[in-house]
């Protein structure tokens, strides 16, 4: 598998030191573990997952070899100060997704859920490292590619898509792989402004124009998505017709 990620790479960094394992926890956890010793673009691949981590403290469902779970360990300062972070790895998600499937189907909700439809495809969970001394992130991705529905958790039966939903075809992790991290290298090289980044982003939006719920205070709150602002936070309208520019958080909408 890493013979076959490497040889359709275009990148500096990124993927050029690469461990693939047939089981894990979590690759990001793999990664946490020992990152200060870790290359800029160390790459972990597994093909199970069996703590798979999501935002919020949420698992992700990751049975062996149904689909491609990964993380990256990124130390170059370009990454580290970008306030876009999060939703520049969402769209290059979504980018990557278009080139292996040749397709434009795929959405995104806010900020890093990657949707076909009604149904979560991929998910994207991204953390800080600091030690005081030494700084990073690592990004952790998972993305469905085919789904055995007699085995699927019954209570994500109807949550969860997969490739398999674009078309009835198999496609190649290893040729998803390079097209993510080529493109994550590519978005932060200032060839694209952030006004022209956001545009591209708001138009693969799942939630704008749209009635959502904002989780506040343990209780969902119905509101209306209105933008994406410059910083990457969502910009809400209530019933009460107060605004809110949400940075962080969790909202649900109408299909879910």
């Amino acid at each position: 598998m890493i013979s076959k990620i490497l040889g359709q790479l275009t990148t500096e960094t990124l993927g050029r030191s690469c461990f693939c394992f047939n089981t894990l926890d979590s690759t990001s956890t793999y990664i946490k573990k020992m990152w200060k010793a870790l290359p800029d673009g160390h790459t972990v691949i597994s093909r199970e997952q069996g703590s798979g981590r999501g935002r919020q403290g949420k698992t992700f469902y990751s049975p062996k070899d149904d689909g491609l779970y990964f993380s990256f360990l990124l130390k170059d300062e370009k990454y580290l100060n970008d306030p876009l972070f999060t939703v520049k790895m969402s769209y290059i998600l979504c980018k990557a997704i278009d080139a292996l499937t040749e397709t434009e189907d795929v959405t995104i909700k806010w900020v890093n859920d990657i949707y076909i439809g009604s149904k979560k495809l991929a998910g994207i969970l991204c953390e800080a490292l600091h030690d005081g001394t030494h700084n990073g992130i690592i990004v952790g991705i998972g993305i469905n590619f085919v789904l055995n529905k007699a085995e699927v958790p019954s209570e994500l039966r109807g949550k969860i898509g997969s490739l398999r939903d674009i078309a009835k075809k198999a496609y190649s992790k290893e040729r998803l792989t390079a097209l993510i991290l080529n493109g994550v290298e590519e978005a932060f090289s200032d060839k694209i402004s952030t006004p022209e980044f956001l545009a591209l982003y708001r138009k693969r939006s799942a939630v704008l124009g749209k009635e959502i719920k904002v989780l506040k205070n343990n209780e969902f709150i119905k509101a209306a998505a209105l933008d994406i602002s410059e910083d990457g936070g969502l910009l809400v309208r209530y019933s009460d017709g107060v605004t809110e520019k949400l940075t962080a958080g969790e909202i649900t909408t109408a299909l879910e």
